[in-house]
């Protein structure tokens, strides 16, 4: 238990702590888009890329919000909100269409299902937006 402790400790305040709380606020921005996805493309019929849009949104909007306050917190605050929000939309705007590209990609090129090609850009998008914001936008 002691082990699990210092381990856990080591994780979430030691050398990982960015990426162990970015990884943590990717799980709940995840749950929020798969669960709007999901509501909008099966329950409502909406086309998968318009539906990749409303989740991913919804995802971005509490993504801003956690990654800011928990994730990237910094010492040096003399950085505007706009900007920082600007910083932002724009890499959120660029993940957003290479994940619909690829996904359209997936789904009508190579026949995937369209959950396992949800998964596979969401992946891509999680890598590429960690390393934009600790290097661009929360730096």
């Amino acid at each position: 238990m002691k082990l699990v402790a210092n381990i856990n400790n080591y994780i979430l305040e030691g050398k990982f702590k960015r990426i162990s709380r970015f990884s943590l606020i990717g799980v709940l921005n995840t749950a929020i888009d798969f669960v709007f996805f999901t509501i909008f493309n099966s329950l409502f019929g909406v086309n998968y890329a318009v539906s990749q849009v409303i989740g991913y949104s919804l995802g971005v909007a509490n993504s801003f919000v956690f990654n800011k306050k928990w994730t990237f917190q910094r010492g040096n605050t003399s950085k505007k909100l706009y900007k920082e929000l600007f910083q932002f939309i724009v890499v959120n705007i660029v993940s957003l269409s290479v994940s619909i590209i690829f996904m359209k990609l997936l789904v009508k090129d190579y026949s995937l299902n369209v959950y396992i090609s949800k998964i596979i850009v969401t992946f891509i998008a999680q890598i590429t937006n960690f390393l934009a914001y600790k290097l661009w936008v929360f730096n």
